[in-house]
């Protein structure tokens, strides 16, 4: 396994944190704790390296679901292709949401 997960809830929402490298390996328990049943409502990537293509579908998936991502690095925004006003915006609700 090449990443380190976690799960809190924060404010009534429940926050998965995702680190290291995220690749078609992964999938599968990623998949299977927070599957169509329980999308996490934020998906904090501060801590991810890089995903492969398949990781890269599930976090879109979670996505489509209503998931927002949080501080995702450059880099990582770009592979989900996730354009800077997109980005901003959801900056911006987040910080209204807790404060």
């Amino acid at each position: 396994m090449s990443i380190r997960v976690t799960s809190t809830y924060d404010a009534g929402r429940t926050v998965l944190r995702i680190g290291g490298r995220l690749t078609s390996e992964d999938i599968a328990k990623l998949a299977g704790k927070y599957g169509a049943k329980e999308s996490p409502h934020v998906i904090d990537l501060s801590d991810l390296q890089s995903a492969d293509s398949e990781g890269v579908r599930l976090l879109l998936g979670f996505v489509s679901r209503g998931a927002k991502i949080r501080d995702a690095s450059p880099y990582i925004e770009l592979l989900l292709g996730r354009s800077e006003a997109s980005i901003l915006a959801d900056h911006d609700k987040m910080k209204e949401q807790t404060g």
